[in-house]
């Protein structure tokens, strides 16, 4: 093969950008520990299945911390190999893809994963109805219908909708950018401003930890789901602006995730000053705010130094990149089991928490490989292929200036 042939090759062939399926399985492994740690919080709230009587305040911060970016990072990379596959394969097989990959596991998982939550609830109170009677004669009822992590795929189908009809009717949101063109201190802003005030309109009407069903179709949070809009459209606008392709935008390591840290000991500081249930409109501004503020500078520390640092893969990233959509969709049931487990034990409560922690992950991960990931709405199409909501390759990209030393 010539020189130029090869290069012509290399050219086309599609780049896959470890670092964010690697990114994507992170984020879901801290799901399946952050809920893990709910049984722990001191002001658990009665509806949670498993309630440990041991608790720690450091388990209520660990919450709030870990609660603030974890979806708006899945939306936003959803969002961003959505609009890829729309461009690429157009509208019939992105809804084949979709219909097959999230909304099928979102009704099994609605009919199968979700009852276990409130049939835990009921079980660790020491009220046993069988399940299968349970199923048909309570589970359907407003006092125990829920969703649990399974809202993500209900809200996700929604954004998908909304996405490919401003597709149909706006092509060139598909297309992208001839170079990568990073985003400037005014756009950061901007993106932190206008969602945290939208956080703080939709907050004067619910509560930030407010659940809301929508004809029991829909189970959201008004206040994050407001933010998530903002994430997938940044998703969106990523692909378009080629921020996460070859000679793309890599935030600096060093100027977010101190930000990160600092914001993150601001928030938690205003929350135990001024009460976690604000009255005044300024106080939950002004908490909003650091809400945005610190999941904006946490998602652009991770961005990096997952971008820098591991944007490579091996044999267990792989199957951890393929089964991290089985995991999060199999985990509920998985993490409240073991904190029943080990609920009866008086153990040290740290100790506790890292046996929920490991028994957890390690049963999530083998149960994720070995028997859903091997059903076809969960399966790989490719060894190396990440599983969430979007599998496909990240567009084809020709090497673009590199840019590492002028990014934010």
């Amino acid at each position: 093969m010539s020189t130029t042939a090869a290069m012509s090759a290399t050219v086309a062939r599609p780049v896959r950008h470890y670092y964010l399926d690697n990114l994507r399985s992170f984020v879901v492994l801290v799901v399946v520990v952050f809920h893990a740690a709910m049984a722990f919080m001191v002001y658990c709230p009665s509806w949670w299945p498993v309630i440990d009587p041991q608790q720690n305040l450091f388990f209520l911060m660990l919450i709030v911390l870990t609660d603030i970016p974890i979806m708006p990072v899945l939306f936003m990379v959803a969002g961003y190999f959505a609009i890829a596959s729309l461009a690429k394969k157009g509208q019939g097989v992105f809804w084949k893809d979709k219909l097959l990959r999230i909304v099928l596991p979102w009704i099994l998982g609605f009919l199968i994963i979700a009852p276990t939550s409130p049939y835990i609830w009921l079980v660790a109170r020491h009220k046993e109805p069988s399940f299968a009677y349970f199923w048909l004669h309570m589970f359907f009822t407003k006092a125990f219908n829920t969703q649990g992590a399974l809202w993500f795929l209900g809200v996700l189908t929604v954004f998908y909708i909304v996405l490919s009809l401003v597709y149909s009717m706006y092509k060139p949101v598909g297309k992208t950018d001839d170079k990568t063109t990073p985003p400037g201190l005014g756009f950061l802003l901007l993106f932190w401003l206008v969602p945290s005030a939208v956080f703080t309109v939709v907050n004067q009407f619910w509560s930030d930890i407010a659940w809301i069903p929508v004809k029991y179709i829909l189970w959201v949070q008004p206040t994050r789901v407001s933010l998530y809009v903002f994430y997938f459209a940044l998703g969106v606008y990523a692909y378009r602006k080629r921020w996460f392709g070859t000679g793309g935008y890599t935030p600096r390591v060093a100027l977010w995730l101190p930000l990160a840290v600092v914001t993150g000991g601001v928030f938690c500081w205003y929350k135990l000053y001024f009460n976690f249930h604000m009255v005044r409109l300024s106080l939950r501004a002004g908490n909003n705010m650091l809400h945005c503020l610190f999941c904006l500078c946490t998602i652009l520390a991770l961005l990096g130094l997952f971008h820098r640092y591991l944007d490579w893969t091996s044999g267990l990233l792989t199957k951890l990149a393929a089964s991290s959509y089985a995991i999060y969709w199999v985990h509920m049931p998985i993490v409240l089991l073991s904190n029943l487990v080990v609920r009866g034990h008086h153990w040290n409560i740290y100790v506790k928490y890292l046996a929920v922690c490991a028994l957890s992950l390690v049963v999530c991960f083998l149960v994720g490989v070995y028997v859903v990931g091997r059903l076809p709405m969960f399966a790989g199409k490719k060894p190396q292929a990440s599983s969430e909501a979007a599998r496909e390759t990240a567009p084809v990209e020709t090497p673009a200036t590199p840019l590492g030393a002028a990014n934010l």
